[in-house]
């Protein structure tokens, strides 16, 4: 009976590293693709250093769109590890969560190479709000869904991570649907939001305030 158990909570184990292993594939391929559209200006190495810079000047917004969406790819991934870390077993609506969430993280080199070449352009700033928004909704509804079927967490999960997880989801949250609000007004504020959101993920001010 002991083996039996224990070759259950093996196989619930393998099931949810199985799922990390495809995340974590998507999220590779996905930061990988972003670079792709970067591009060395056509005939670059027939002219001088100073037409060079020039014309690398000009690949300013794909650099920006680049480092951005990288950065934001890393940080949603930094955050389903972490939650699954105390996800110990999946159910069908929990994989389901994941697929979408992963269709929306494949998305994101096109709406980041959207951004990338019409950086000022109003529809472009939505669609890639728009992405990032959605990923931060299944990314905290997957949690939210976790939480409520305690099969599916580990136990005696202390109470500040559900508090910690409420206030990344709303912060990103907020965050994007304002850039994507001001987008209308004044496109500059949009993409400096952009560029902000991930900062306090990154240096940890956002984890002081549990």
């Amino acid at each position: 009976m002991f083996h039996h158990k224990k070759s259950i909570i093996d196989e619930e184990e393998i099931a949810t590293r199985r799922l990390e292993t495809l995340v974590d594939g998507v999220f590779a391929i996905a930061m990988t693709l972003l670079v792709l559209d970067i591009r060395l200006p056509e005939a670059a190495e027939m002219v001088n250093s100073h037409d060079l810079l020039l014309q690398l000047l000009v690949l300013a917004p794909k650099f920006f769109s680049f480092i951005i969406s990288f950065v934001i790819l890393g940080t949603f991934w930094a955050g389903h590890h972490t939650e699954f870390q105390y996800i110990k077993k999946l159910d069908h609506t929990l994989i389901w969560f994941n697929i979408f969430y992963l269709l929306f993280v494949s998305f994101l080199p096109f709406s980041a190479s959207l951004l990338g070449k019409y950086t000022f352009n109003q529809t472009a700033v939505v669609v890639y709000g728009a992405n990032l928004m959605m990923l931060v909704a299944i990314h905290y509804g997957m949690w939210q869904h976790a939480r409520h079927h305690k099969n599916l967490i580990k136990e005696n999960i202390d109470k500040r991570i559900d508090k910690l997880v409420d206030i990344l989801g709303s912060f990103a949250m907020l965050a994007y649907g304002l850039a994507i609000v001001l987008s209308f007004w004044y496109l500059e504020a949009s993409l400096i939001i952009y560029l902000l959101v991930p900062l306090p993920y990154i240096f940890g001010w956002i984890y002081r305030l549990v």
